[in-house]
């Protein structure tokens, strides 16, 4: 009864209804991240009373936001019906997790509410589950785009399998990136105590260069470089086709900014020029938000690059609500991701951003595998329709009069049509071509034909 009003509430959402649920999610997402990376600076004032009710405000948001988000994409995952994606399964396991999330969270609540302490087995469970879930659907969509990718490697053309091919090596990157990250943290854990009192301090531990678990974080973020750079990539090959609607220069400035952003952050951090030092306690903090930042940045720029084509489509195109879900996955992937939650605070900020991280990777499943099919078919479409028309004028003597133009147009909108079911029945995913879409670009074509003749 309450999955069904959800799900009719999910089909009343408007851009404007998506952003509000999303700005609420992100605010939630970058207060509990960022007092979570600052909190040994600050344990008297997270452990005030205001404090606690801050933490458990954005745990109650966590529960109540998430499921809105999961009737959203499985209203969406109607329209869609990817096959490979299998997303009646996908979706329950997802909604199971989110319930024993939700478990995990109100559990260390009531230990601090009642006994003013918790134990930190529950965060070591949210973060095992929370990256489990980030590995299983990555390596899923990694699966995904894989299938894809064999299924068009001999009828597409190379730019639609450049783009998957690219976009299954990213997925595997992100699979490497959550499994090191995981490792990496669940090691900071064995360094706390299993009991955390009112009256604890976060502790960030400090390894030794040369032990196993700082190797485990420099490989993570070296394959999480890898990933940012073919992401980067691969979504600038996915809305190329669109860049004319939003404008060449606004396209490249979102995307050119987002390379150049990351090119000369990432070995400036990694190279130790951009530290958490300063003189005094208030300036080391601010550099380590400062640094934080980084990755809230990155989400915003991918957010961008992917709504600001959306938002040129027309409102009842699939691949437009596929373009929002990708936008808002990688958003809070990017922010929630960089969280961590293994340093221990009371109470535990942070938690909230881990457990938002597997339900990211659930929306970009969704959203940038379907928006990635539909424009591989949509690609391939086109390229059926030139290679028709061209076919078909060399068996008429004459494409300059109205009639033979009509009996063209009509000869190759039948292929069109025929290709475009065999694609939705190969894939699940309909190509967002409409008959409008395919005759202009016919005439397109017939145009060109008749200025090259």
């Amino acid at each position: 009864m309450v999955g069904q009003v959800l799900l009719d509430f999910a089909r009343t959402f408007d851009d404007r209804k998506l952003l509000v649920l999303f700005a609420i999610v992100v605010a939630t997402i970058l207060i509990d991240s960022e007092l979570g990376v600052v909190s040994d600076f600050i344990p008297e004032t997270i452990s005030s009373n205001a404090g606690i009710l801050l933490f458990v405000g954005c745990a109650i948001i966590f529960g109540v936001t998430g499921f809105y988000i999961l009737s959203f994409i499985k209203q969406m995952g109607m329209k869609g019906e990817a096959k490979v994606l299998s997303l009646g399964k996908t979706h329950t396991l997802v909604t199971v997790i989110q319930c024993i999330l939700i478990g995990i969270i109100t559990f260390v609540i009531l230990q601090i509410l009642f006994t003013s302490q918790y134990d930190t087995l529950a965060i070591a469970l949210t973060i095992t589950i929370s990256y489990g879930l980030w590995i299983m659907i990555m390596v899923l969509l990694a699966r995904a785009f894989y299938s894809w990718y064999k299924s068009i490697a001999a009828r597409s053309e190379s730019q639609s399998k450049v783009l998957i091919f690219i976009l299954t090596a990213s997925m595997v990157a992100y699979v490497i990136n959550g499994i090191f990250l995981l490792a990496n943290y669940l090691v900071w854990l064995q360094e706390q105590s299993r009991i955390i009192l009112s009256t604890g301090v976060a502790f960030f531990p400090d390894f030794e260069p040369e032990a196993l678990v700082s190797q485990i974080g420099a490989v993570s973020q070296t394959v999480g470089a890898v990933a940012y750079i073919l992401t980067w990539i691969s979504t600038v090959i996915l809305l190329r086709p669109y860049m004319k609607k939003i404008g060449r220069t606004k396209f490249w400035s979102i995307m050119g900014f987002a390379l150049v952003y990351y090119l000369i952050a990432y070995p400036l951090f990694v190279l130790g020029f951009f530290t958490p030092t300063g003189e005094t306690d208030t300036e080391i903090m601010n550099n380590i938000l400062l640094i934080s930042m980084s990755s809230v940045v990155a989400g915003i720029i991918f957010a961008a690059a992917f709504l600001s084509v959306a938002r040129t489509l027309r409102d009842d195109t699939a691949i437009r609500q596929y373009l929002i879900l990708a936008a808002y996955g990688m958003l809070i992937f990017y922010i929630a991701g960089s969280a961590t939650v293994s340093q221990a605070a009371y109470p535990p900020f942070g938690l909230i951003s881990t457990a938002f991280t597997g339900l990211s990777t659930y929306l970009i499943y969704v959203g940038l595998y379907s928006a990635a099919v539909t424009l591989s078919q949509d690609l391939t479409l086109r390229n059926a329709i030139r290679k028709s028309v061209m076919e078909q004028t060399k068996l008429l003597d004459s494409i300059g009069t109205a009639q033979m133009e009509r009996e063209l147009q009509n000869s190759v909108l039948a292929i069109a049509k025929k290709t475009s079911a065999e694609m939705k029945e190969n894939s699940g995913i309909e190509a967002s071509l409409s008959e409008n879409d395919i005759r202009d670009y016919m005439s397109l074509v017939i145009k060109e034909l008749n200025t090259s003749g």
